[in-house]
């Protein structure tokens, strides 16, 4: 492309001539990002997590914020949108010419922030971060939509001299004032229930077409993240396979038993399910167990990245009630564990008895409960029963049982429980 056309396009991405839509802040990332930018040791910051969690509006407000602080002037930022359907061909040698361009016309020696946005659009990203960084002539944002941004071989690239934030759709506390902003202000109960049906996804929870927007992220990230990334042929297999594990979300699988449900070679299941959670769409856990070979040989447990895909998948609302609520637990706590890098989340299960999910910070060791309700009898003797198994064997003195909206608090067999409604968790995780 001509230079020309290049000055053109990247104007239109950046701050120098006019302001910018950063939409509503998220300061949980850009208040960690904005501290990690200030540090010279840090020169590489990596945002990465499924498409459309709203990691391009992040890096706007802290490229807004770093200027309206005096930290960067407005032409030593410098933001890439390699998505942009103008570009024609993305190669190393465009982001060299984007780079020569920005130094000759709009910052030939001052320091640079520059913002990479969806890098792995472009085959052979990291040389270039990497020389401009060595050279201490900028410092980056890198977004991405892709765990292969995390592999051995990139860390080795950039010689460990960055950090990655992992960047989920919103959690309750942010939904809240995304939902506030709209024109038809909901109550929090409101709130909840939308959040829990259409999920996290900063457009979605602005959107009156919600279905129609989560159809859209989906196929993007199906066709996008998987289907041209790895260059798959057999593309119904893959969608059947994305489906099923949508529509089995909280449940135990394992590739054999997949394998023979969908007449699929388990290597092609293997496969694919790798493409998948390198898509940030699925992720899974393992089983508790203090032996790591046990870990390793039973069934894992599949979660789904938001409750939107889940209840726009599924066909009986009603009946995914239970799997949303466990879901929804499990993405929460996913999030901690981004943060809380010492937080490791399992599920339990022992003579036939099963308990959702287990958190273990070095030795100490919490069990969680997950009941949409827990006032049936039948159904709170059941879950009852499965912690206080786990309770005993872990040797824990308390469980947590997660409910849609029951409170209470009691001890059994000297095993203190208690009961919890999903707004107040929700509202209590930091």
């Amino acid at each position: 492309m001509e230079d020309e056309d290049i000055t053109t396009i990247i104007r239109s991405w950046n701050l120098w001539d006019k302001q910018m839509i950063t939409g509503i802040a998220r300061p949980s990332y850009t208040q960690k990002i904005i501290e990690a930018i200030k540090d010279d040791v840090v020169p590489i910051i990596v945002e990465t997590g499924i498409r459309r969690a709203g990691k391009s509006f992040i890096s706007r407000q802290i490229v807004h914020k770093l200027i309206e602080d005096g930290d960067f002037k407005k032409e030593e930022t410098l933001i890439i949108n390699l998505e942009d359907e103008r570009l024609i061909l993305r190669d190393y040698e465009l982001l060299l010419q984007i780079y020569r361009i920005y130094r000759e016309k709009i910052n030939r020696k001052g320091k640079a922030l520059i913002v990479l946005d969806e890098a792995q659009e472009i085959k052979g990203w990291e040389r270039f971060v990497r020389g401009i960084s060595e050279r201490a002539e900028a410092k980056f944002i890198i977004t991405g939509s892709s765990s292969k941004l995390l592999s051995s071989e990139f860390s080795t690239l950039l010689s460990g001299r960055h950090i990655v934030i992992t960047v989920s759709p919103l959690d309750f506390n942010e939904f809240l004032p995304f939902v506030t902003a709209t024109k038809d202000r909901k109550n929090e109960v409101e709130a909840f229930e939308d959040y829990f049906v259409n999920g996290g996804f900063p457009a979605v929870a602005l959107s009156k077409i919600k279905d129609e927007v989560l159809l859209s992220y989906f196929e993007t990230i199906i066709v996008k993240d998987i289907i041209q990334r790895y260059n798959i042929k057999i593309q119904e297999k893959l969608r059947t396979l994305v489906k099923f594990y949508i529509t089995s979300a909280a449940s135990s699988i394992t590739y054999n038993s997949i394998s023979k449900f969908l007449k699929m070679p388990i290597k092609t299941v293997q496969i694919f399910s790798d493409y998948i959670k390198n898509s940030y769409l699925l992720f899974f856990l393992d089983r508790f167990s203090f032996s790591i070979k046990q870990r390793e040989i039973s069934p894992r447990k599949v979660y789904v990245v938001d409750n939107g895909f889940i209840s726009l998948i599924g066909t009986n609302l009603k009946g995914l009630r239970g799997r949303l609520l466990e879901n929804l637990v499990a993405l929460n706590l996913l999030k901690l564990s981004h943060t809380d890098k010492k937080l490791n989340i399992y599920y339990w299960k022992d003579n036939q008895k099963e308990v959702d999910f287990i958190l273990r910070r070095d030795k100490k060791i919490e069990a969680i409960q997950v009941s949409y309700s827990i006032r049936e009898q039948r159904t709170r003797e059941r879950e009852l029963s499965a912690l206080l198994e786990c309770t005993r064997l872990l040797n824990l003195s308390e469980g947590t049982i997660i409910t849609k909206d029951y409170f209470a608090e009691e001890t059994i067999d000297g095993i203190f429980i208690r009961y919890i409604p999903i707004m107040d968790w929700l509202k209590s995780i930091k």
